[in-house]
């Protein structure tokens, strides 16, 4: 049969291509809601550039969903972090090491003192002596009946008088001193000289010092300045 084309004919299938693609067209922009799910989706459908700018939040998030592994380096800063979410009990075993630690990050009221251990260098150990030498712990000025002279003292607990004139008890405040020099107050003449005892006496008994004092052989009372040290 020989095909005629016909004005009839013409029409006719412009007609049926038009009702055709125009139903699928309209069935696609009429969508049920939710009626597209996983299953509807094909693999790779979604890429990153068809997902809007802050479309996926948080609560969008699955718990765990983000691991170590799907982070970018570099990408997890400070700023990114809120204040106190990073806690103790998220840092893994030695995570946190010396280049992990910004310069003076670390400063003198995060520190326990009891976790310090003792200087590990001898010459600052010397160091430390030396400076305890210049500004002792503690150091008296005691006048002749004992008492002391509070503007000339440091670290003492009490001066008194011991069972003889001229021998003089010393306590300290803090620590059991292991050393102690002890000098006459000058008055511009004599010969006044003083001894201190270090461990207790039958007049000062431990941990006080007993410092004596004498002119020429005799012991008599006198002022003097004494200095203790660890």
């Amino acid at each position: 049969m020989r095909l005629k084309l016909s004005y009839a004919n013409v029409v006719a299938t412009l007609a049926l291509f038009i009702a055709l693609t125009g139903a699928s067209a309209y069935a696609a922009s009429q969508l049920a809601p939710k009626s597209v799910g996983e299953p509807q989706l094909r693999p790779g459908a979604v890429t990153a550039d068809k997902i809007r700018k802050n479309a996926v939040t948080a609560p969008k998030i699955k718990a765990q969903a983000i691991k170590q592994g799907k982070l970018a380096d570099g990408s997890v800063n400070a700023s990114k972090l809120t204040l106190g979410s990073v806690a103790t009990g998220s840092l893994a075993a030695n995570s946190v090491t010396n280049e992990k630690i910004a310069p003076d990050a670390v400063t003198g009221d995060k520190v326990v003192e009891s976790t310090l251990s003792q200087v590990p260098s001898a010459s600052r150990a010397d160091f430390a002596a030396a400076a305890e030498s210049a500004n002792p712990l503690a150091f008296a000025h005691v006048n002749k009946d004992a008492t002391l002279d509070a503007n000339l003292s440091k670290g003492i607990a009490f001066a008194s008088e011991g069972n003889l004139p001229g021998i003089y008890c010393v306590g300290i405040a803090g620590f059991v001193p292991r050393g102690a020099q002890a000098t006459p107050q000058f008055e511009g003449g004599g010969s006044v000289s003083v001894f201190a005892k270090i461990g207790g006496t039958a007049s000062c008994p431990a941990p006080q010092v007993e410092v004596q004092t004498y002119e020429g052989t005799s012991r008599v009372k006198e002022p003097f300045y004494v200095v203790f040290y660890r």
